[in-house]
């Protein structure tokens, strides 16, 4: 933060308290009370709202990291299903640890974001033959 935004909210700090002592000693303690009342209330809200934003940026962080992750599983899939690497272990490694990962990000995602997710069941057996040229 800059110079100017911190002493602007150390400012309106001192304003709100000045203005409730202020407050206090002109109309008395239910008003004050009130305006204290008031003041918290703005400052739940507020903090509300910016949590609420957060964890809707992490839902969306978290949506974009799966995303990522399939997509990096379709092309090992790809390059597995190649005649050239066919029956590669370490490909096969690879493939199953992405199915891994994909699915722990399911999990969180059920677990911390209100979102119903249909699980999809991966064969653990091994490709079929890679196609044969004539």
């Amino acid at each position: 933060m800059n110079f100017l935004t911190q002493m602007s909210k150390y400012i309106l700090y001192i304003s709100l308290v000045l203005n409730g002592i202020l407050l206090m000693f002109v109309a008395g303690p239910v008003p004050f009370f009130l305006y204290l009342s008031i003041v918290v209330n703005l400052g739940l809200i507020w903090y509300s709202a910016t949590c609420l934003i957060a964890i809707n940026n992490l839902e969306e962080d978290m949506i974009e990291l799966l995303n990522t992750n399939e997509s990096f599983l379709e092309e090992l899939e790809d390059i597995h299903s190649l005649e050239m690497y066919y029956g590669d272990e370490q490909l096969q490694h690879l493939i199953n640890r992405s199915k891994e990962m994909i699915n722990n990000f399911i999990d969180i995602q059920e677990k911390y974001f209100d979102v119903e997710v249909e699980d999809i069941e991966y064969d653990q057996e091994e490709d079929p033959a890679p196609p044969k040229e004539e």
